[in-house]
């Protein structure tokens, strides 16, 4: 028998150290309870993985970041992520720099639900 890699063991063990853990995707074919789901686009396959619920926010990482005066730059100055819709059910969202506004989400359907 060949070990499969289990989302589960990854998001336990980053738990355990308090670290971020991000199940990003299913891939396209994924076996859940003995069962083959064929998940073929790839905004699926991320909101799969995110209504698994295996996702792990850890501690945050502090950064200290200067400007090129040797000022620290103030939290105000920092750069804040936007999310649309579509990113309140992605996988990628704990780690995602925000949305570009580049429009590709428009193109997609409103109802995205129901089944694989």
């Amino acid at each position: 028998m060949h070990d499969i890699w289990n989302p589960w063991h990854g998001c336990v063990k980053c738990s355990e150290s308090n670290v971020t853990f991000v199940f990003c995707g299913t891939g396209r074919r994924f076996v859940k309870d003995n069962r083959l789901y064929k998940i073929e686009k790839n905004f699926l396959q991320s909101q799969q993985a995110f209504k698994s619920g295996l996702n792990f926010q850890g501690k945050p990482i502090e950064f200290k970041l200067y400007d090129k005066w040797g000022r620290i730059v103030s939290d105000e100055e920092l750069y804040k992520p936007y999310y649309r819709e579509r990113c309140q059910t992605c996988s990628m969202k704990l780690i995602c720099n925000g949305c570009s506004q580049c429009g590709k989400c428009d193109s997609f359907p409103k109802n995205r639900g129901g089944q694989i």
